[in-house]
């Protein structure tokens, strides 16, 4: 059985690395008769905060009575948002009252594309009357992991990894390694990446191997400016912004076997400075038969695999939301298992190939 889960052109896309980074790695074989215990788990937040108005930014808060136009609005969204600015539009009578918070750094740059006029002119011809023009004081929100609403133009990940194996009574050979690299990765490449293989036949009554596995990707940004996230110039043209999204997907198996052997593949990637590299969980496991020198014995006991997720997509309006996709599928088997196999690929994002 194969699942694949693709996400829309410049869905999720990866966070970069912190300056210092991680490696952790570790090897384990065991080859015994009796009892063995494998506990692994971890959790992992990494986020690209530009804060909330840095100390020492100068603010602009223009406001006055203008006919709005719905393109230009998304346009000042998208320039303004990903630096810690607003627009705020509330519709009085005809007219449209807009607000807007700009940064210093932008005010003499053009309201739209091919547009005459700078964010510091428009705001000063916004309406028939003198808006009111004043300097705000910038708020000191430095960023960083936090809980609660995202700032603007922050992406926030965090990743999850957990395994549980006991064999008791019986004959156990297992073989695990596990890697966790915290630096920006591209195709091809894991930050996590753990690879379990295990052959058990219980020797006792009652003997059995029990293990269970689960990984998980929890990925959520604000809208952020596209031709600073993209490598390749012609994928930066297409698209001003990165929209907004918060996506969840989980994946994983358990088993409880009496022999057989069992084998599984985790991995994911969310770190990197290129936003074309899209952000991907993987995860396989293959349940078999026992082999032994007079042939091969099917594994008996039950297997279990599943994959659950929850998209959530925007589009370049801000924060609404303008896809919803929730997805769940489970499979099992139980009795005298000769195959027992599931592919997971969850991939957000796109790659230029």
């Amino acid at each position: 059985m194969v699942v694949a889960l693709t996400g829309i052109v410049c869905a999720d896309q990866v966070v970069p690395a912190v300056p210092e980074i991680q490696s952790l790695s570790t090897s384990t074989a065991v080859d015994v008769v009796g009892l063995i215990t494998e506990t692994d788990a971890g959790t992992w937040t990494l986020t690209n905060d530009p804060g909330v108005n840095k100390p020492g930014s100068t603010f602009y808060d223009y406001t006055g009575a203008h006919e709005a136009n719905t393109d230009l609005i998304n346009s000042m969204v998208a320039q303004l948002e990903p630096v810690g600015g607003k627009v705020v539009w509330t519709d009085v009578n005809s007219l449209s009252v807009i607000e807007l918070y700009v940064p210093e750094s932008l005010l003499d740059t053009p309201i739209e594309t091919g547009s005459p006029l700078t964010f510091q002119e428009y705001g000063e011809e916004m309406g028939p009357d003198d808006p009111t023009i004043t300097t705000s004081p910038s708020i000191n929100s430095p960023g960083g992991i936090h809980t609660g609403a995202l700032d603007p133009g922050q992406i926030q990940y965090t990743t999850a990894y957990d395994a549980n194996i006991v064999a008791q009574a019986g004959h156990t050979s297992f073989v695990k390694s596990m890697n966790l690299d915290t630096r920006n990765k591209v195709l091809g490449q894991s930050n996590i990446d753990a690879k379990t293989a295990l052959t058990y036949i219980a020797t006792a009554d009652g003997g059995n191997v029990v293990g269970s596995e689960n990984i998980l990707i929890d990925g959520a940004g604000m809208n952020t400016t596209a031709s600073d996230r993209m490598l390749c110039p012609f994928a930066a043209g297409t698209a001003i912004v990165i929209p907004a999204y918060c996506n969840i997907v989980q994946a994983g198996s358990t088993y409880d076997l009496t022999v057989g052997s069992v084998t599984t593949n985790a991995n994911d990637r969310f770190v990197g400075n290129d936003a074309t590299n899209p952000v991907v969980l993987d995860y396989d496991i293959n349940v078999k038969p026992y082999g032994t020198t007079a042939g091969q014995i099917p594994a008996i006991g039950s297997a279990l695999a599943y994959i659950k997720a929850d998209i959530q997509e925007g589009r370049v309006n801000g924060t609404v939301k303008d896809e919803d996709l929730t997805y769940n599928e489970q499979s099992s088997a139980q009795g005298s298992i000769t195959a027992f196999t599931k592919v997971i690929a969850y991939q957000s994002g796109k790659a230029l190939l």
